[in-house]
């Protein structure tokens, strides 16, 4: 007879068992579309740092959600069923991380998006990316709660997803990130407890990527969805492309005036608004 152990779960575990609980309460769709970003990418390889394929997508579409009501809003069950809509958009993208030699994963929040420019967004995820996990607010929440005992988790779970619906947007988002596909191999759902959950190709082909978009059925139904990744596509297209070609202009004007007048280039800069949190 084969022998055995018992492996306790750890806190990363723990989160992820939480997360897909609550995911699997909801009737959870996905549509997917091959988008040519070859024009984006094409900039993206002349912009320095270079700019996240998360970073791009999440202003599009936080974009798009400021135009739709329906990606603000969620389902509730109590005290009835309905819908709530709240006045902002959150992000909550999925980040991986090396903890104690195990790849966990947390889950990075960004207010208001589509407020801040493609480059805040990128310095965002990156301390994200690279700063201690305990040394990141979110995170180190997220562990602690992670920590509690099951019943408690649920309790809260329960009153983050029911009780107090002002507050589920601002801890859970109004809607999740996380990457589609890796080395030609595509997922075709994601689990997660958003309305919508966008899925990120980070590596197109010939500039083509595969974008997937997971939806609750009780708030969202097919043709509007469709409507949806049209609209992003658009906005890609649109205000995300006029920002990308105005960085890679900067980019240029920089690198033909090595030593412009530092005077000259603070007064230029003047009129930039500081960086902001975008989380």
């Amino acid at each position: 007879m084969a022998k055995g152990k018992i492996i306790p779960l750890t806190t990363g575990r723990r989160l992820v068992d939480d997360v897909i609980r609550i995911a699997r309460s909801q009737p959870m769709a996905a549509f997917y579309r091959d988008l040519d970003l070859g024009a984006l990418e094409s900039l993206r390889k002349q912009i320095k740092p270079r700019l996240s394929w998360n970073v791009i997508l999440m202003k599009a579409y936080s974009l798009v959600s400021r135009q739709v009501p329906e990606l603000r809003q969620f389902y509730r069950k109590f005290p009835w069923p309905h819908l709530y809509e709240v006045d902002q958009t959150i992000a909550q993208l999925t980040v991986a991380r090396e903890v104690a030699g195990e790849t966990r994963l947390y889950f990075a929040r960004f207010r208001n998006p589509e407020q801040y420019s493609l480059t805040q967004l990128q310095e965002r995820l990156d301390y994200f990316l690279s700063a201690p996990p305990e040394a990141i607010k979110q995170f180190r929440h997220q562990d602690r709660f992670a920590a509690l005992p099951g019943p408690i988790r649920r309790a809260l779970w329960w009153l983050i997803m029911e009780g107090w619906p002002s507050q589920r947007a601002t801890y859970m988002g109004t809607f999740g990130m996380s990457l589609s596909g890796f080395n030609q191999t595509f997922g075709n759902c994601h689990l997660g407890p958003n309305t919508t959950i966008l899925g990120v190709d980070p590596t197109p082909r010939q500039g083509i990527a595969r974008t997937l978009l997971t939806f609750d059925h009780r708030v969202l139904d097919g043709k509007p969805v469709i409507d949806l990744i049209s609209q992003l596509y658009r906005q890609l297209l649109g205000p995300i492309r006029l920002e990308m070609e105005a960085l890679q202009a900067t980019r240029l004007a920089n690198v033909q005036t090595p030593n412009a007048d530092p005077t000259a280039q603070s007064a230029a800069q003047s009129d930039v608004p500081p960086s902001r949190s975008a989380a």
